[in-house]
């Protein structure tokens, strides 16, 4: 009798260690991001390094792309086995991979360190017009940029009709203001900075320095403060009926208590602080005008208009009202020199000199409105410039005023803050 054939089993499916497709796509697109990134943020990285010894572009592009295509790609060739090229390429893709980002997350984890350089390096690319570099620099540098918009150029009233005999408008006695006349200025002709201006669109006239200063330093305020046992001052000035009284952040932090005195010699000391925004280095005071501590009589005071610091042009002419050194009341004026972008933030840059104490005054146009806060004086400590000073645009102000202020304070309370001067 023949024996049964044995059943065949089945044949065991064989086992594989590669990965499946769907993985490999995904550590490829991993791959390709690590890349494109890690060089961008480890080219902007080591120009900013470089950018502290030398500003010139060329050099800090040309030693920033030797050192980060030469060190991962001798990296490469020690792993490379002799005389192998199969997956050489893969080897290389994976060490520019890992040393671009790892160069990329070494620095911006040692931002404490490299914070300024990046900052610094985002100014230079911004002002050669990169902005999209400048970006990645603050971002790696831990800074919001605030690139300005761009404004049209203020078109002049037409006031008179052009067919109009200008020789007979004079007989009649009628003023022809010049700036209503369209005309082609030339940019590099010097300005009169004492020439009479417009009145522009609020229908506003320039006033003379003298005749501001009459009118708005009764607004300005003295601001005496106490942190510990340093004592300190600046600038304020009145905004409202109800008593918010405006400064710098950095003028008030820290304090323990605090002075504020108007040009009358009224003085206060309950002060409530209704905002207190350090990354625009600007506060927000309260006090009870009707209530002085001392100098009798309230203050006979309006508060100052705000004006658009989108619409100052380069040139003009403005004034700052303050207490540099603790000199009450002084007035100081100058151009506007640019509308600036420094450190990751907009500014207005000035040649109306300030010093320390004119921290969180008011600096006006012509017309008597407030464009800007009055903040620093250009440059470290060891590099201090001529009239080169710099100040809060006003619009920055503008969008911390509220109708209420449920984090308002009063102020002596400890709270966490830095200054900038």
């Amino acid at each position: 009798m023949p024996s049964p054939k044995p059943t065949p089993k089945p044949a065991p499916r064989p086992t594989s260690s590669e990965p499946s497709k769907g993985f490999r796509v995904a550590l490829t697109l991993l791959k390709i991001v690590a890349i494109v990134w890690g060089f961008v943020a480890t080219l902007i990285s080591l120009m900013a390094v470089v950018g502290a010894l030398t500003e010139n572009g060329y050099a800090r592009v040309l030693v920033a792309l030797a050192v980060a295509v030469i060190v991962p790609l001798g990296i490469a060739d020690r792993l490379l086995p002799e005389g192998q090229t199969k997956g050489g390429a893969s080897i290389i893709t994976d060490v520019l991979a890992i040393v671009w980002l790892g160069v990329a997350l070494a620095f911006t984890g040692a931002a404490k360190f490299t914070g300024s350089l990046y900052v610094k390096e985002g100014d230079r690319l911004a002002a050669a017009g990169y902005k999209q570099l400048a970006q990645v620099a603050y971002l790696l540098g831990g800074v919001r940029p605030a690139f300005p918009e761009p404004t049209p150029a203020p078109v002049a009233d037409v006031a008179a009709d052009a067919g109009a005999d200008a020789e007979a408008a004079a007989d009649a006695g009628a003023a022809v203001d010049a700036a209503a006349v369209p005309a082609v200025v030339d940019a590099s002709a010097p300005v009169d900075a004492s020439a009479p201006g417009d009145a522009g669109a609020t229908g506003k006239l320039d006033k003379t320095p003298a005749e501001l200063f009459r009118d708005l330093s009764p607004s300005v305020v003295t601001i005496f403060v106490k942190k510990g046992e340093a004592q300190g001052g600046g600038t304020g000035f009145l905004i409202d009926e109800a008593g918010v009284v405006v400064t710098n952040h950095h003028v008030i932090e820290g304090a323990t208590s605090a002075r504020i005195k108007f040009e009358n010699g009224a003085a206060y000391q309950d002060i409530q602080v209704l905002m207190d925004n350090r990354e625009v280095d600007l506060a927000l005071l309260e006090i009870n005008l009707k209530e002085p501590l001392e100098g009798g009589a309230p203050p006979d005071v309006k508060p100052l208009d705000l004006g658009d610091s989108e619409k100052i042009v380069v040139g003009e002419r403005a004034i700052a009202i303050g207490n540099p050194l603790g000199l009450e009341h002084t007035l100081t004026d100058g151009l506007v020199s640019a509308r600036r972008l420094h450190e990751g933030r907009q500014w207005i840059q000035i040649s109306v000199p300030i010093s320390p104490g004119n921290s969180g005054g008011p600096l006006f146009n012509m017309r008597g409105e407030v464009i800007g806060i009055n903040t620093a004086q250009f440059g470290g400590a060891f590099e201090r410039a001529q009239n080169l000073n710099l100040a809060v645009p006003v619009n920055e102000l503008k969008r911390l005023v509220k109708t209420s202020y449920p984090g308002r304070r009063k102020l002596g309370d400890p709270s966490a803050s830095s200054s900038q001067w």
